[in-house]
């Protein structure tokens, strides 16, 4: 089977859409300052969880890890630290790359971390 047929055929399995935001470095009068710009939008990709079997008990409440991992096309740039808002199933996930992404003639996976939390 072909990339560009193998690649399409895991493209429908994407559910999802996806905006990317990467810190840029700007400079302007002698000044450099940083500012957020959108490498892309509304691209369709797939999210993909798993859960740690076990729950830690906190003070107040169990807190469960969980992994989750993006899949989408290979030839977008996601840079670790890259902040990422899916939208799954009517949910919207705020999250940020955490590594560099493994990327595949069909396709590519980061691993994300929900924002806020190490």
């Amino acid at each position: 089977m072909n990339i560009s047929l193998q690649r399409k055929i895991l493209e429908n399995t994407y559910d999802a859409i996806c905006t990317i935001k990467n810190m840029k470095s700007i400079k302007a009068d002698g000044e450099t300052t940083t500012q957020e710009i959108t490498v892309v939008e509304n691209q369709s990709c797939a999210l993909s969880h798993s859960s740690n079997n076990h729950a830690k008990q906190g003070s107040v409440h169990a807190e469960a890890s969980q992994t989750v991992k993006l899949f989408l096309a290979p030839e977008i740039e996601v840079k670790p630290g890259s902040k990422i808002t899916v939208v799954q199933h009517g949910r919207t996930y705020n999250l940020e790359a955490s590594s560099l992404p493994a990327v595949y003639s069909t396709h590519q996976e980061i691993n994300l971390i929900e924002i806020g939390k190490a």
